[in-house]
């Protein structure tokens, strides 16, 4: 990975943490993860929610990581905590996984397109 791919990699990571501690997850763990556990490891009230934001990022991720990113990613990262959260909190996080993954699609699509994706392992 050149040095720009590597910082451009580094400051998404930053900012899926982030969007994931202003929705009251572990800000050391990111979105994926936190959404791949509750799918296979909760069976609670809001296990759809949960399989909507799956199906979002999933798809968002498909090019780079292929299917099932968020179970992916939760296998790699599976010592973190993640919270269920409030209902303000599932909100905050629903939004930040919409705008994010709306802004990424395009983008992701676009390379992938263009040949400059490739799929790749979940780190």
């Amino acid at each position: 990975m050149s040095p720009l791919g590597h910082w451009l990699y580094n400051v998404l990571v930053a900012v899926d943490q982030l969007g994931n501690a202003l929705a009251g997850g572990d800000p050391r763990a990111r979105i994926s993860t936190r959404v791949g556990f509750h799918c296979q490891r909760s069976r609670m009230a809001h296990f759809g929610y949960w399989r909507l934001l799956r199906a979002i990022i999933d798809f968002t991720f498909l090019p780079i990581d292929g299917p099932d990113h968020c179970a992916n990613a939760y296998k790699a990262d599976h010592e973190a905590h993640h919270e269920n959260g409030s209902d303000t909190a599932r909100a905050i996080l629903g939004l930040v996984v919409i705008l994010f993954c709306a802004l990424l699609v395009p983008i992701i699509r676009l390379l992938a397109l263009l040949g400059y994706v490739r799929k790749t392992a979940v780190t």
